[in-house]
């Protein structure tokens, strides 16, 4: 009986080392194989807005190379063989890339962060491509205290630089 595959799909954010050592304590209770992903969703067109006009494809490879490399900077503390992680950066749009991967993987466990904007997240209706396709389990890592913002009113006052008044709750 092969090891079981854990996979774990992250944003390259704040977020992302506890998403990935959710997947690592996961990976190490059940023995699995643990896949870290970052998908690169970009369809180009961009090239010329950058301050040195790069050639087609460049920012792709760029984005790819940036992904890896700060992937491989997130596991390298985890405390699991080197050989039972692995690191891709595919490309395309997220959730059909995450629901061919993990079809073909066939993992025990996808984990992803929560997500931020609710229907507007990337991942948005990853769980019910994975139940059609049969491609593991969804599991949505919580938020972590002091990473994740705290609402859109607090994003906004941070941002402005400035103390907006809170927002009254119901009843005030």
């Amino acid at each position: 009986m092969s090891n079981p595959i854990i996979l774990v799909a992250v944003d390259i954010d704040a977020r992302a080392r506890a998403v990935i050592a959710h997947a690592a304590r996961l990976a190490a209770l059940c023995q699995g194989r643990l896949v870290v992903i970052h998908v690169v969703d970009y369809t180009g067109g961009d090239e010329d807005d950058h301050g040195l006009p790069q050639p087609p494809g460049a920012v792709l490879a760029d984005m790819v190379r940036h992904a890896r490399a700060s992937l491989s900077g997130m596991v390298y503390h985890l405390e699991l063989a080197k050989d039972w992680v692995e690191i891709q950066v595919p490309t395309g749009p997220v959730v059909d890339t995450l629901t061919d991967l993990a079809s073909a993987w066939r993992p025990s466990y996808v984990l992803v962060g929560a997500a931020r904007w609710g229907v507007l997240s990337t991942t948005a209706g990853l769980g019910a491509a994975l139940k059609a396709r049969n491609g593991g389990a969804l599991l949505v890592v919580p938020a972590v205290d002091g990473v994740a913002p705290q609402g859109l009113m607090a994003r906004v006052r941070h941002w402005l630089g400035q103390d907006l008044p809170h927002p009254a709750g119901p009843g005030h």
